[in-house]
């Protein structure tokens, strides 16, 4: 495992610094697949999130030795369309204006689900029907082969799994997709390195440390929509599959990498930090920059990519 940097670096040196994380030895290997990571971008037509979205292409692409050979998505791309009030014309503008900052991108973006891209169903229209309401609007417009799914890159499986499966409940796999999840395993191949991508982390230390917000007097009680309530039951199946080994995350706008039972989870903060007014609890707008192995190792940087919102109100601890 290669490390680096502390969290305190990470935020003090700058759009160059990262921290990373990994189970390979990078110098003695060359990456079967160089993968870009983001997550909850909450593009809007506000808070110069436009801006913050080429800056964030710009940065990704504009390294000398290192360039992603696809993007994965791990949901929130709009700023929201599941409010009760969000009309299909609204919906319709939020994922145009997220289509339009990707139109220069030259590699696949794979995509799950976020809650924030969920339609309500609000004053549906000609074309866009109340039947599109739930996944099916964003499903749609982000050519996803469905609201979960799996495909092969680069001698990896990846699963795209749906953490809003039980919509308007979500945080839990319903039977259904669990049961999906499994099958999925089963036939890939053993010697096959597997990558599980979700919105809400599957595990996380990040619902314990968001600020205070979950501190109940001397308990920590985290909400079932911060992370995945059958978090146990996941792991069980990974367990049964010692192939899956890394899972990549949002929903937290903050990051943590944690390990258990031989599976790395990820969780990449957020491209927005603080949907675009500051840092999240000090975590600023990043990336991730992930390059796979053949082995089934990998090395994971966080990527601060140096976006200054105009207006700077992010979570932060007042000390005295």
């Amino acid at each position: 495992m290669t490390t680096s940097l502390s969290r305190r670096e990470l935020f003090t040196l700058g759009s160059a610094s990262f921290v990373s994380v990994g189970t390979a030895h990078a110098e003695a290997l060359k990456p079967s697949l160089r993968v870009a990571h983001i997550t909850d971008v909450h593009i809007t037509k506000q808070r110069e999130a436009p801006k913050g979205v080429e800056a964030l292409f710009t940065h990704m692409f504009g390294h000398k030795d290192w360039a992603p050979e696809m993007i994965l998505s791990t949901g929130d791309m709009v700023m929201g369309i599941d409010g009760a009030k969000v009309s299909a014309t609204n919906a319709a503008e939020q994922i145009g204006i997220w289509k339009n900052a990707i139109k220069n991108v030259k590699v696949p973006i794979h995509y799950c689900l976020g809650n924030h891209d969920y339609w309500s169903g609000f004053e549906p229209i000609a074309d866009i029907p109340v039947e599109m309401k739930y996944h099916a609007l964003t499903v749609k417009s982000l050519e996803m082969p469905g609201r979960h799914y799996s495909f092969d890159k680069g001698g990896w499986h990846f699963i795209a799994l749906d953490s809003m499966s039980d919509w308007p409940k979500y945080g839990y796999l319903t039977k259904e997709h669990f049961d999906w999840l499994k099958a999925d395993l089963a036939k890939t191949p053993k010697d096959t390195p597997v990558c599980v991508i979700s919105h809400l982390p599957i595990l996380s230390v990040t619902g314990m440390s968001y600020g205070d917000t979950c501190r109940k007097g001397n308990d920590n009680l985290i909400p079932g929509i911060w992370h995945h309530a059958d978090c146990w039951a996941i792991s069980e199946v990974f367990r049964r599959h010692p192939n899956v080994k890394l899972c990549l995350s949002g929903h937290m706008h903050t990051c943590d990498r944690c390990e258990y039972r031989g599976v790395w989870y990820i969780c990449g903060g957020a491209a927005s930090g603080a949907w675009w007014q500051g840092s999240e609890y000090g975590f600023p707008p990043m990336y991730g920059k992930l390059d796979l192995f053949a082995d089934g190792t990998f090395h994971y940087n966080f990527i601060n990519y140096g976006w200054k919102a105009k207006a700077w109100k992010g979570k932060e601890l007042q000390l005295n």
